[in-house]
């Protein structure tokens, strides 16, 4: 039986001007020397998930730069609930703006319709990093786990953005308080749908957590106070709101509760992340992704993408990572360059050499 994601055909798309893969198998190694493009393949593959890839890269930067005024696309061929389905996203540059422009089957949708079909996990050494040292970043990948989970998330997310930008613009300008007022209700309104979100994920996911003893890395989660005590949180949150409106010479968003940072963390034997050797904090991350896909696991077509899979990794743990996706049907791809031999254990993994 074919992969669900059965092949991908880049154009003008970083170091490839015309580039095509097809998928029969499960599990897929892109192996070559370096700066060859395999980091890139993975990454194009990540633009599965809203957003700019798992580089987070801006747009122009996509552009093959000996054509760097075409545009650049990448199409994908799957099957999704036994149905042929076919996606485009094209980045252009119309009228001095790069976009973003997704198709499926040949029919314009919003990026929050890939939601309903994908959910992408990735881990490279650069999230490995940046996982580690930076809350935000941190956060961001919880909150993107969690918009698999209620597609909504994705929607209350963005909209709490840009009320924060406007709140930031009026008082820079304005201090119209009236407006500033309006603002604040909803934020608090969206605020609240983003906490309970949250919170039933969490609630869900624990529960899958202690009814499921393999765990690929042993952890322990500590939520944040405001899924601990919400309504506090949430009052809280308001007087921030209130106090930023009283504050003119800086125009600074101050509120220490916001609802977008309130995720949750995780650690192994009681001890956090930034303290846990390099290879246990790669374990760590890849346990908390793996378990969530597997919890996640309903009804879409689940991807993992791992970077230099034998960076801290030994063929022990490889073989792990793979069996793992394996038993929860998730499609693999990984890269590498080193030159090493497998041993024909692992089933249904196509090495593709990119030269």
């Amino acid at each position: 039986m074919p992969p669900p994601l059965k092949g991908i055909q880049l154009s003008n798309y970083r170091n490839f001007i015309n580039k095509k893969e097809i998928f029969n198998f499960d599990h897929t190694l892109f192996k070559g020397k370096n700066a060859v493009g395999k980091t890139n393949l993975l990454e194009s593959i990540s633009f599965l998930s809203p957003g700019t890839g798992f580089r987070k890269d801006v747009i122009q930067n996509f552009i093959f730069k000996k054509q760097e005024k075409l545009d650049a696309s990448m199409t994908f061929d799957f099957i999704h609930e036994g149905l042929e389905n076919h996606l485009t996203i094209i980045l252009s540059n119309k009228d001095e703006r790069w976009t973003k422009q997704y198709f499926l089957n040949d029919k314009k949708i919003q990026q929050q319709k890939l939601l309903d079909i994908f959910q992408l996990f990735w881990l490279t050494e650069t999230d490995k990093v940046y996982f580690i040292k930076d809350a935000q970043y941190q956060r961001n990948t919880i909150n993107r786990i969690i918009c698999y989970f209620d597609s909504k998330l994705f929607g209350f997310l963005s909209k709490y953005t840009i009320l924060r930008r406007e709140k930031r613009r009026i008082l820079q300008s304005s201090q119209d308080i009236s407006w500033l007022v309006s603002l604040d209700k909803q934020l608090i309104d969206i605020g609240r749908a983003i906490i309970e979100i949250k919170k039933k994920f969490l609630s869900e996911y624990q529960n899958f957590l202690s009814s499921n003893n393999k765990l690929f890395f042993d952890f322990e989660i500590k939520p944040s106070f405001g899924f601990i005590e919400t309504e506090s949180f949430l009052e809280k949150f308001q007087k921030d709101l209130s106090d930023e409106n009283q504050w003119p010479n800086d125009h600074k968003l101050q509120s220490q509760h916001d609802p977008k940072k309130s995720v949750f963390e995780i650690s192994h034997n009681q001890k956090n992340i930034s303290q846990l050797s390099s290879a246990q904090s790669k374990m760590l991350i890849l346990s908390l992704l793996l378990s969530c896909a597997k919890f996640l696991n309903r009804n879409k077509i689940t991807v993992f993408l791992i970077d230099e899979i034998f960076d801290n990794f030994d063929m022990m743990n490889v073989d792990k990572v793979i069996q793992y996706c394996a038993e929860n049907k998730f499609q693999t791809f990984f890269s590498t360059t080193d030159n090493f031999t497998l041993q024909g254990n692992i089933d249904n993994l196509d090495i593709k050499e990119i030269f």
